[in-house]
C-alpha cells in the first residue's frame, strides 16, 4: 500500500486572485452607479492582469470568464454613464432672456 512516487500530483486548480479582485472591483463600481471613473479603469486594469495570470499558469488558475465579465460591466457601465450624465452648460443664463417688443408707429 506504497504511493507511487514517481507520479507527482497536479495542484487543485482555483481561481485567479486578479480574476477574483476584477470582479469584485466591477461589482463595487455596479453598487457606486459607475459614478468613480478610477474604480472602472481599476477593474478592467485587474481583469487584463487576471487574464495574463491566467495565461501564463493554465495549470494551475482558472477564471477567464469572471474577468471577460468584469470588462464588460466596466465598459456598459461607462457607456450607460456617459449617455445618461447631463450636458455641461458653459455661462448660460440661469433664467429665460426677457421677450423684446417691437414698436410699430
Amino acid at each position: 500500500m506504497e504511493r507511487d512516487i514517481s507520479a507527482p500530483e497536479s495542484p487543485r486548480r482555483r481561481y485567479a486572485p486578479w480574476a477574483m479582485t476584477a470582479i469584485v472591483t466591477a461589482l463595487v463600481a455596479l453598487l457606486f452607479q459607475g459614478s468613480l471613473p478610477p474604480l472602472n479603469i481599476a477593474a478592467a486594469i485587474f481583469a487584463l492582469m487576471g487574464l495574463r495570470q491566467i495565461r501564463r499558469r493554465p495549470d494551475r488558475y482558472i477564471g477567464r470568464a469572471f474577468c471577460w465579465l468584469a470588462i464588460a460591466l466596466v465598459l456598459i457601465l461607462a457607456i450607460l454613464t456617459a449617455m445618461l450624465q447631463p450636458p455641461v452648460l458653459d455661462d448660460a443664463p440661469a433664467t429665460a432672456p426677457e421677450p423684446r417688443t417691437i414698436e410699430v408707429e
